[in-house]
């Protein structure tokens, strides 16, 4: 598709006008979450897969999306560590808790990201409690956000009829299929 582009786990993309600096946004499933909080006690303590911003709080600390050797699969380059957060970003999003969430960390916009199921067995077996349903939308030039909610409460499922037409409203973007 013309208007897609693929992109590196994690990715530093860079969002805006072309006359202008745009926004720096770090887009990181999150596959080693599950590690710092088997790692770190205090994420441990308040069951952090309820609150993954917390987690990716660590993240920024560290300045390394994994710095638990082991925690995810990759193949390291003689150059560079491509897991390093070598540039600081304005904005960091993540999705591996299927929770979304809000939060900042020394002026870098966190944002979590839902999922679009229930939970499953693997979810319940790692510890994750889903919220399915929530897409955060960010006006890029407001910063303001709002969690758009899509859950169908009675029959805990999704439901995206409209969601081209809500997305629309909100972000004032002609959505295309």
């Amino acid at each position: 598709m013309e208007n897609v582009l693929l992109v590196s786990n994690p990715a530093l993309v860079e969002i805006g006008d072309k006359n202008k600096k745009g926004m720096k946004i770090l887009m990181y499933h999150g596959a080693s979450m599950n590690s710092f909080i088997d790692e770190i006690e205090s994420l441990r303590l308040i069951k952090a897969h309820n609150t993954p911003a917390k987690v990716v709080k660590e993240i920024l600390k560290r300045r390394h999306v994994a710095p638990i050797h082991g925690s995810v699969t990759y193949i390291p380059t003689e150059r560079e560590d491509p897991l390093v957060i070598s540039e600081v970003p304005d904005i960091i999003n993540t999705a591996d808790f299927h929770r979304p969430e809000i939060d900042t960390y020394n002026n870098i916009l966190i944002i979590c990201s839902s999922c679009w199921q229930s939970i499953t067995p693997f979810e319940e077996k790692v510890g994750n409690n889903p919220d399915p349903c929530k897409v955060p939308v960010l006006n890029l030039r407001t910063r303001e956000i709002k969690i758009l909610d899509f859950s169908d409460e009675k029959k805990e499922e999704c439901s995206v009829t409209d969601i081209s037409k809500i997305v629309s409203n909100v972000v004032g973007l002609e959505v295309k299929r």
